[in-house]
């Protein structure tokens, strides 16, 4: 794999190429740079993205550093234990199996009543809620009128999880994300674009939890 030095750091990179107009950059959350181009010369175009690059690999290294296991946005030291529980800055966490299904009866007990309470208020009525170990996204909308939701919400603030409800039951109104469907999730979350930073900030921090990936990277 061919390294690049960027302000004095190797960095790796792989480059796929493709019948595409523009040069596309991608990093993956745990760190991974791929770039899509119409020719494997692509040093210019990485020093150009420099800042880019070092700023995303340097949220990577300090997500790795954080130990413990988030859940509702806030790190508990882990244990290992027969049943799921939570006591003062401690969590304990049954084995593998019994832990996702405990994590995903969580997860729906939590959104259910969210889910409720913006559809009412939207006039509109979700078919089923899903609770699913999505890859790269937090949520999805189905044109049957289904809603999916990612099982890692659930190490996510309570603000930012009612925020990813909001956005996905307001699909069920506009299933783009024109000017109207915005207009729709300000009047529940004025601040939504604070929210979607910080959405990506932890999905750095989930990919790079040895405990979340382990679940995530679980059979489906």
């Amino acid at each position: 794999m061919p390294k690049i030095n960027l302000n004095g750091k190797q960095v790796q990179y792989e480059v796929s190429v493709r019948r595409v107009r523009y040069v596309r950059i991608y990093m993956t959350p745990e760190g991974k740079l791929w770039i899509v181009s119409p020719t494997k010369k692509v040093e210019q175009f990485l020093k150009e993205k420099e800042d880019w690059i070092l700023s995303k690999l340097q949220k990577i290294e300090k997500a790795k550093q954080l130990s413990g296991f988030p859940y509702l946005g806030k790190f508990y030291s882990v244990k290992n234990g027969k049943k799921f529980e939570i006591s003062g800055e401690g969590i304990t966490l049954p084995s593998e199996e019994k832990l996702e299904k405990t994590l995903r009866k969580e997860l729906k007990i939590l959104i259910t009543p969210i889910v409720h309470d913006k559809s009412e208020y939207l006039g509109v009525k979700p078919k089923k809620i899903f609770i699913r170990k999505q890859k790269t996204r937090w949520g999805s909308c189905s044109p049957r009128g289904n809603l999916n939701f990612n099982l890692a919400m659930l190490a996510l603030p309570l603000e930012l999880i009612d925020y990813l409800v909001t956005h996905e039951t307001a699909h069920l109104i506009e299933m783009n994300h024109s000017k109207r469907f915005w207009k729709l999730v300000s009047h529940f979350h004025p601040d939504w674009r604070r929210k979607r930073r910080e959405l990506k900030e932890w999905w750095i921090i989930i990919h790079n939890n040895s405990i979340w990936k382990q679940i995530l990277e679980g059979e489906r």
